[in-house]
């Protein structure tokens, strides 16, 4: 069914042929005008299929109204009836594209004739306008396809592609500007899908009308492409518009995070601006930036300086000998650097692992068992992470519960401490040999942390308090008579002129020297 306006300025041609028109069931009339100006109205108001106008009325002359009525409803069928059958008239509205000129009084069969060859020639429009609407959406799923075979694939495929786009669309051919906005992380008060329906309404058909701006897009990944084709011959200011669209969608409840490519100039530039996109969104989640990130903005420090990596065994010392709250001090020291440099996040994430690592074998080597994630646990929840804060204060918290478990004091009626343990074994094994990988294996820890924490509680290394031990019990055995060769072995020297020097080093004397003094004292 076609839908038809009446104009006429002449009362009896309107309900003449509005009785005409009534009668036949492939017509709806919608509406009758007797102006000019009325006319446009109705045709503006009903956008009908056919429009039959007289050419003289008042206001505006038939003619006039259709030139007008045409720069808006280019696809309607115009069919004009005129008293007045002047060359002028013929000539303009033959230029005008009507599609008939009928003579008044305009009769039923010339009516007919009329609106047949109107039908026909809407059939064909609406198929026509059906089937390129079809190949256009086929089209655009091929695109779409190539596109993301293009992200995808090795560079080496990149220009078979490429010649694939131009031959489904030969207007790649002719883009003056690309650029790819890639969008994630879309957060929503209320309703998820429906932020995504209003973000890709925004980003598309609202932010490019009135332009020439062909728009594709694409999900990938959780992420969303935005592929624009600029054809027009000035330049649009995608990054101006893109960003005022994301404010406007904000005010609406709507966040997201985006990185936008690039402005390029052919379409063998395409798969430079999707890596671009992606990097300058991943930048933005990572460093949490509410603002679209332009690829140009992206800034990484790629290493850190060689003095903050001396800060690991700075750390590492003052934690061997105790000083837990330096320890402490240069631990936020170094989280607060890592928040302030732009590390790469493979940087960040391996430079976190590294000082969780080395706290973790300090707290082993002091004896303590942290309750803590296993090593594959730890990485997959580190490497988990996405933005930088997230990293830094995840790895801050995990840092501090290891040195709050390194600082828990042991409870009343609980294990002795390692330097206990090692104290006790040199007095009942000092006559064996004994060196400090022995004294470390027997308690688990490392041998240098061993030997610091034994100095920093007894006040002496344990080499000297061995030999305090040995040497205690050396002079026992002389003062029983026992031959000074016969103590050295039984003491655990096994180099008399070792033990003797040792003797002499504490004592003051030689062993035999110290033997005949207590023998001249017992006498």
């Amino acid at each position: 069914m076609f839908r038809v306006v009446l104009i006429d300025d002449e009362a009896l041609v309107l309900k003449g042929m509005s009785m005409v028109l009534e009668k036949d069931e492939n017509i709806q009339l919608v509406g009758t005008a007797s102006t000019g100006p009325e006319g446009f109205d109705l045709i503006y108001k009903e956008k009908p299929d056919i429009v039959f106008t007289d050419i003289r009325m008042p206001g505006m002359t038939g003619l006039e109204m259709i030139e007008k009525a045409q720069e808006r409803f280019p696809e309607i069928v115009y069919i004009i009836f005129s008293g007045f059958n002047e060359f002028k008239y013929v000539q303009k509205a033959i230029g005008l594209g009507v599609l008939d000129y009928l003579e008044k009084p305009v009769t039923v069969q010339d009516l007919k004739k009329s609106l047949a060859r109107a039908g026909k020639i809407l059939e064909y429009k609406r198929n026509y306008t059906q089937m390129k609407a079809q190949v256009a959406q086929v089209n655009k799923v091929v695109i779409e396809q190539l596109f993301y075979k293009l992200i995808h694939q090795p560079p080496e495929f990149e220009e078979k592609t490429i010649k694939e786009l131009i031959e489904t669309d030969e207007a790649f051919s002719y883009i003056t500007e690309a650029a790819i906005l890639c969008v994630g992380k879309v957060m929503h008060e209320d309703n998820r899908e429906d932020a995504y329906r209003q973000i890709i309404n925004e980003l598309t058909f609202t932010l490019t009308e009135g332009h020439s701006i062909r728009f594709f897009t694409l999900s990938v990944d959780e992420n969303i492409y935005f592929v624009y084709l600029n054809e027009e011959c000035l330049s649009f200011e995608f990054y101006e518009k893109l960003t005022g669209a994301k404010e406007k969608l904000e005010e609406l409840g709507i966040s997201f995070v985006a990185g936008i490519s690039n402005i390029h100039h052919s379409i063998y530039e395409i798969k430079n601006g999707f890596m671009e996109a992606k990097n300058a969104l991943t930048y933005a989640t990572f460093m949490d930036e509410e603002t679209i990130i332009r690829n140009e903005e992206v800034e990484y420090q790629n290493q850190i300086p060689i003095g903050i990596m001396d800060s690991h065994y700075s750390l590492e010392l003052n934690f061997r000998l105790g000083n837990y709250e330096e320890s402490r001090k240069q631990i936020e020291t170094y989280f607060s650097y890592l928040e302030t440099d732009r590390l790469m996040p493979e940087v960040l994430k391996h430079e976190c692992m590294e000082i969780l690592y080395l706290l973790i074998n300090l707290v082993q080597e002091s004896g303590k068992k942290p309750e803590m994630l296993s090593d594959r646990m730890l990485n997959e929840k580190v490497k988990g992470l996405i933005s930088a804060n997230e990293i830094i204060e995840w790895s801050r918290k995990y840092a501090v519960m290891l040195m709050d478990q390194a600082e828990e004091k042991e409870k009343p009626g609980g294990k002795d401490s390692p330097v206990k343990i090692i104290s006790r074994y040199i007095d009942e094994n000092y006559d064996k040999s004994i060196t400090l990988d022995i004294l470390a294996d027997l308690v688990k820890m490392n041998a240098a942390y061993v030997s610091v924490i034994f100095k920093k509680e007894e006040g002496i290394s344990y080499s000297h308090y061995l030999t305090k031990v040995r040497i205690e019990h050396a002079k026992k055995f002389l003062e029983q008579g026992m031959k000074a060769k016969d103590v050295c072995e039984k003491v655990g020297y096994f180099d008399y002129r070792y033990f003797n020097r040792q003797f002499k080093k504490y004592m003051g004397m030689t062993p035999d020297t110290y033997k005949k003094n207590c023998v001249h004292v017992q006498q």
